[in-house]
């Protein structure tokens, strides 16, 4: 049986895969720093592209053994969100998203730990 985190981790990925489903914020009172294209991919060597990032942040998910840090957010107040540290040769790259409204996830975080 699937524990609460592994369901939202499931559903969290297949919306990642979604094009349609996905969502980096541009308004002011959601603040964001999705800085992917600064974020060298370490399946490519390559800086991420958008597609890129969002098609990692799925794998992460996917893959046994991730874990995932669920937080509070202060805007939107309230706001469960939901953290991976992925350590690469290139650095710990931060990622944060959560779920919007409908069936979206929103991408909040996807910049080098070190770069906040």
């Amino acid at each position: 049986m699937e524990t609460e985190i592994e369901q939202i981790k499931k559903q969290l990925a297949f919306l990642a895969r979604q094009k349609k489903s996905r969502i980096v914020p541009w308004e002011k009172d959601l603040p964001k720093k999705w800085w992917f294209s600064g974020v060298i991919d370490p399946r490519s060597n390559m800086p991420f592209t958008p597609d890129g990032a969002w098609d990692f942040i799925a794998e992460k998910l996917e893959e046994r053994g991730t874990t995932i840090e669920e937080i509070t957010l202060d805007k939107p107040q309230g706001k469960k969100a939901y953290v991976l540290h992925v350590d690469t040769v290139h650095g710990e790259i931060y990622i944060k998203v959560h779920f919007g409204e409908g069936n979206t996830i929103v991408g909040r975080s996807f910049h080098y730990s070190n770069d906040e």
